[in-house]
Order: C-alpha cells, then sequence, then structure tokens
C-alpha cells in the first residue's frame, strides 16, 4: 500500500512534467530513403520499472535482399548473455567487462533475459532452435522466403534487465535499454551473418525504420534514439496503466534503437541546443553541471569536424546522457543518433579524457557504426579503430592535448601509442573480435593499432591526400555496410598507389616496425709497419695518417617489417649525409671519413609507427640523468599542472 501510495503522490508531482515536448515531431524524417530498409520494427513495449521488467510485442518486416531463398530466420536475444554463467559473454568476460564487473552474482537481481513467448508467420507458430548459446535463437519458417520478398512476424517477448555492468541493465534509479528486442541478423548472399553475444564483439544489423511505443511510469524522464512524435498538445496517458504514459519514438534508416530512463527532473526537461541544424539533447547528471559546457563544446566540435570531413550528419536530432557514477557500464556507448558519455564533477587540471574524449569518441561512432554499418563481430577496426582514429584528430585540431601547458603535454593518441607497445605482436587487425588472445589483445588490435596504422597511413600519403581517402570511404559506404576491402579499395583508387605491402604488413601483419642504432664507433687512422722496397724492408713506427679519425655507425633491424629508412648523420667535420638502407637484412654498418657526431634515423617523420625513437638517436654527449635533469623533469611537470588550471 505504501509503495502505490508513493507512486501517485510521484505520479501528481509529475503531471505536466513527465515529458516536456520536443520541437522534432515529425513522423518522417527522410524524402527519399537513404537505405534499402531491410529489417523494420513496430514495437509496443510496457516496463515495470519497480521490477526491472518488460513486457513487449513487435512485428517485425524482413525482406530478402540476398541471393538465394531461405527458410531459416534468426533472432538476436541479446539479453540472454546475462540469463546465468554458461552464456558465452558470461564464460568469456568471467563478469567483467570494461574496468566494471558484475556484483552478487548469487543475487537475482544481477541476472537476466529475454524470454520469447510467442513467434508467428502467416497467423502459424514458429518453431526453433539454439544458436551457440540462447543469445541467438534460429526459427524455422512455414515456407521459403525467396529473393526480394518481404515476410511479417509477430512477437511477443519479455524482458528482465540484469544489474548493469555491460551496456544494458539498471543501477539505482537510472535503467538503460540496449539490445532489448529480439532483433533479425543480416543476410548476405546465401548465408546469415549472425554470431552469438560475445565479450569481445559489438553489434551488426540491417538498417531500417522503427516505431516504437513505449509505456512508462510517469515519473520517469526518457533519453532515447530517433525523435518523439507525441505529448505535442497534451500528454498520453495508457488506459490499460493508470500510472504510466505513452511515448511515441520514430527512427529512420537506423539499424538500432535504444533508450534509458530515470526518475530526475534533468531527464524530464532536456537541456537542448540546435547544432548546424541538429537538436541535441543533453541529459545532464546534476553533480557535472559545472563542465557541463566542457561536453557540450566537445559534441559540438565532433559534428563540426565530421561535416567538415565527411558529410553534414543527416539526422535531426542527438541524445548524449551523462550516465550516473553508479552506472559506469552503461557509459561510452553508441547507438543510433543516441551516445553515453560521462562527465566529471571537478577537474580543475582540465584532463580531457572526460568529458571530451568520451564524448567526441562515442559521437564518432554515428559515422563509424552508426551510418558505415560494418561487421563489429568480424571487422571490429572498421568500427572501433577509425573511431579512435578520428578521435585523436578532432582532439588535436581542437584541444591540441589531452594534457598540456608550455613544458609539459600528453598527446591526444598517447593512449593508443602506450597500448599498443604493451601487446604489439599477439593479433592482427584481421582477427575476429571474439577469437583474440585475450581481452587486453583485443582492445589492441581494435583500437590502439588500426590508430597507429592510419597515422602511418597518413604519413607515407600525406594529409591531404588522407582527408580525400577518408572522406571518399565515408561518403561512398554510407548506409552500407563495408568490409576493410572497400576501404584498401577506395585508398588505393583516391591515393593511385598500390597498398598491397602496406596491408601486409600493417593491417594483416603482427610484425613490428623496430629499427635502431646498435652502435657508434670511432678510430684514429694510423700508418707505418714494415715497408717493403727493392732493398731490405724498413719499419717505420706507427702515426697518424689523413684522414685522420674516422667513424662506423651500425644499424639494426629489430622487427619484422622491412621497408626502407632513412638515416641522417652529421660527422665531426661538419658534413651532413642522409643515407637509405633498405633494410633488408638484419644489421648493416656504415663508415665515414670522420667520426659520427650525430645521429638520427627516420629525421622526416615516415614512420609514426617506429618503437623506440630513443635508440633511433645517438649525440655522443648523452643527457646525464643528475639533479638538474630530474629537476627539470619535476618543474615542467608542475608547471604543466598549474597551466591548466589556469595560473601561469
Amino acid at each position: 500500500m505504501g509503495r502505490r501510495l508513493m507512486a501517485l503522490l510521484v505520479m501528481f508531482a509529475a503531471v505536466g512534467l513527465g515529458a516536456g515536448p520536443r520541437t522534432w515531431t515529425t513522423e518522417k524524417w527522410f524524402d527519399k530513403p537513404k537505405t534499402p530498409r531491410i529489417a523494420n520494427y513496430r514495437i509496443e513495449a510496457a516496463l515495470d520499472f519497480e521490477h526491472k521488467v518488460l513486457q513487449g510485442r513487435e512485428t517485425l518486416s524482413w525482406r530478402n535482399t540476398g541471393t538465394a531463398p531461405t527458410q531459416e530466420l534468426p533472432l538476436h536475444l541479446y539479453l540472454n548473455a546475462f540469463k546465468g554463467p554458461l552464456s558465452l559473454f558470461m564464460k568469456e568476460s568471467g563478469g567483467r567487462l570494461r574496468r566494471d564487473q558484475q556484483e552478487l552474482a548469487s543475487d537475482p537481481g544481477s541476472w537476466g533475459y529475454c524470454r520469447l513467448i510467442s513467434v508467428q508467420m502467416d497467423g502459424k507458430d514458429l518453431d526453433g532452435h539454439d544458436g551457440e548459446d540462447e543469445t541467438v535463437r534460429w526459427l524455422k519458417l512455414p515456407r521459403m522466403v525467396a529473393p526480394g520478398e518481404t515476410v511479417h512476424l509477430d512477437i511477443t517477448w519479455e524482458n528482465r534487465y540484469p544489474k548493469v555492468f555491460a551496456r544494458s541493465g539498471w543501477s539505482e534509479n537510472f535503467l538503460m535499454s540496449g539490445q532489448w528486442f529480439p532483433k533479425v541478423g543480416v543476410y548476405q548472399g546465401d548465408r546469415w551473418n549472425c554470431h552469438a553475444y560475445h565479450a569481445n564483439t559489438e553489434f551488426f544489423a540491417d538498417f531500417g525504420v522503427y516505431d516504437v511505443a513505449l509505456s512508462l511510469p510517469n515519473a520517469l524522464g526518457l533519453a532515447h534514439t530517433g525523435t518523439q512524435t507525441n505529448f505535442v498538445t497534451e500528454i498520453e496517458l495508457d488506459p490499460k496503466r493508470p500510472l504510466n504514459v505513452i511515448w511515441r519514438l520514430h527512427a529512420e534508416d537506423v539499424h538500432d534503437f535504444a533508450w534509458a530512463v530515470m526518475p530526475q527532473e534533468s531527464w524530464r526537461k532536456p537541456a537542448m541546443y540546435e547544432y548546424r541544424g541538429v537538436q541535441v539533447f543533453y541529459y545532464i547528471n546534476g553533480t557535472n553541471r559545472g563542465n557541463f559546457a566542457r561536453q557540450r563544446r566537445a559534441v559540438e566540435n565532433a559534428l563540426r569536424w565530421s561535416e567538415e570531413w565527411y558529410f553534414k550528419y543527416p539526422y535531426p536530432t542527438l541524445t548524449v546522457i551523462d550516465t550516473p557514477k553508479d552506472a559506469h557500464g552503461a557509459d561510452g556507448v553508441e547507438y543510433p543518433t543516441l551516445i553515453t558519455s560521462s562527465s566529471v564533477a571537478f577537474d580543475p587540471f582540465l584532463f580531457r579524457y572526460e568529458p571530451e574524449r568520451v564524448a567526441v569518441h562515442e559521437f564518432g561512432h554515428q559515422f563509424f557504426y552508426g551510418m558505415l554499418a560494418s561487421n563489429e563481430f568480424e571487422e571490429p577496426w572498421l568500427d572501433e579503430g577509425i573511431t579512435s582514429w578520428f578521435t585523436h584528430k578532432a582532439l588535436e585540431r581542437s584541444y591540441h592535448a589531452l594534457l598540456g601547458g608550455r613544458r609539459f603535454q600528453i598527446g591526444t593518441d598517447f593512449q593508443e601509442w602506450a597500448g599498443y607497445w604493451m601487446l604489439p605482436s599477439a593479433d592482427p587487425m584481421t582477427r575476429f573480435g571474439f577469437k583474440t588472445i585475450n581481452d587486453f589483445s583485443y582492445y589492441v588490435s581494435a583500437y590502439d593499432k588500426p590508430t597507429l596504422v592510419l597515422n602511418q597511413l597518413e604519413a607515407m600519403l600525406g594529409r591531404p591526400v588522407m582527408e580525400d581517402v577518408l572522406r571518399a570511404y565515408a561518403q561512398e559506404m554510407a548506409f552500407k555496410h563495408p568490409t576493410r576491402l572497400d576501404f584498401k579499395r577506395i585508398a588505393e583508387r583516391v591515393s593511385g598507389r598500390d597498398l598491397s605491402a602496406f596491408w601486409r604488413d600493417f593491417v594483416e601483419g603482427t610484425d613490428v616496425l623496430d629499427y635502431a642504432i646498435r652502435g657508434v664507433k670511432s678510430q684514429e687512422t694510423t700508418q707505418g709497419g714494415w715497408l717493403f722496397s727493392d732493398k731490405a724492408p724498413v719499419f717505420a713506427a706507427p702515426q697518424p695518417a689523413t684522414p685522420g679519425r674516422v667513424g662506423s655507425i651500425t644499424l639494426e633491424r629489430k622487427g619484422g617489417i622491412r621497408v626502407p629508412i632513412t638515416l641522417w648523420v652529421r660527422l665531426e667535420n661538419r658534413e651532413e649525409q642522409r643515407l637509405v638502407w633498405d633494410g633488408q637484412d638484419r644489421w648493416i654498418t656504415y663508415e665515414f671519413d670522420s667520426p659520427v657526431a650525430a645521429a638520427v634515423l627516420d629525421p622526416d617523420g615516415n614512420y609514426p609507427m617506429l618503437k623506440d625513437r630513443l635508440h633511433a638517436s645517438y649525440n655522443p654527449k648523452p643527457v646525464r640523468r643528475g639533479f638538474h635533469y630530474w629537476a627539470q623533469m619535476v618543474c615542467g611537470a608542475v608547471a604543466g599542472w598549474l597551466q591548466g588550471c589556469g595560473i601561469g
């Protein structure tokens, strides 16, 4: 009785505030579809927020765009990853993902599921079987579906949301609903591509139109994919549930749909700012309000650079959720027109990780995942890797560094550089995301290495050509399912260069680019000893001879990648030379008529992926690690922190 009374009080307090009207209310976004709209969903669902249970039914309209008929259809039931400890997701993750972990495995509230109640086609109930685990259900259709034919499935299901530690679930008074509805796989050619939900992969789906009606308790504020189409003049009450209101939502030419709820005033009336024709809704965590301007600036920077570099963000709206700290597992995730990006309450040093880096990265996924819908199961680097590179470039253009001042800086690709060189050779970038040797190798091959590889490609092609490559790739493959072969094909066409060797070494290979100066020697040139002539041998005492002292330098290829590399040397006689070593052998020695005064490998910076710059240079007077050195390091670091605070 007490709970019902409290619910009534909350409802009356929230009447008229349950959902502020959105400016965008159109039920049609585009005059002409941007995609084939293969998979379309009409969903009705009701949330029991107290018990974290959702009842839903959907009509799935699916068209066979393959080359062969099919009599089976797979449905992703993602939430079954949290049904129990035997799912592939739980076995692979061990209940941990991205610095978060499952709490209290003995508590049923920590677990969740997606239970199919019925599936019908042409009025007939469909049977089926599980795939690799219960996250995929393979349905047997009552008849063959020919290429070009469209079928309609009526699906009823029930969700129980888990305690969030991986994208979807609840924490305290917050609920993130991702991967929440039965979702069809992708039919390509004559086969289905529908992997189980693994720990180290994400998603792959076809584009379509979504019309979603959510019945929610009136006190909840809703953040969602797409635009709201009701509440224009009045709140729409749910006639079946007196304490609920119905939200009607619409999205076009997207391949997923997500939403989140909280009973907060800032969620019932989110902040909205229009930028470059896009209405951006910010769901602000109250404790972080002081840094909201930073989050907004980061999102607008991402909108700006993506438009100038690729093409204009085409959707009318974007939702940005500042997730609560107790829901860290739902932070830093992306869905079409919706991202989660936490901010910070106090950051006097302006370390641009939260919110800047997270916000820019998650927005980048609107392009590389959202509109260029690559297969994240099989080629995660096309999504995470290119997005990480976009993040690095956008932050560099906007802020120059993650942290720094005049004497101290942390570069915008520092995390990727450090991650890659901690484990550079375990897996190639072409490895399926769920088949890497371990979790860390997944992040290296999907996030870190691709960022450095794209830096390397830019150094090889030049910035203007690289910008043309990415622009052509984004525009040509927008609203399609690109593969790495598409990227290679477009890059070769735009640059006019054969990238086979680059692709072999950096994308498909696991060797590293590691050249070093192994040693530098100098010695006196002398002459003398026993001299022969027409007479008896004569001994002359050894003495200095022209050219006097000579020098040599030995280079070593420590990694497996063989590329020609430039050596710059300055001799003690002030002569400078530039030599090119083909790198085919493991080492080479160059000799000079004067001792080496200084030397640098790759002086022009043609190889950003060169491992060890310290041992790729030489100075006969090494830096002393004495008091003055360490004092300068400490003072520089302190000065950098103070400048970050705005002092000095």
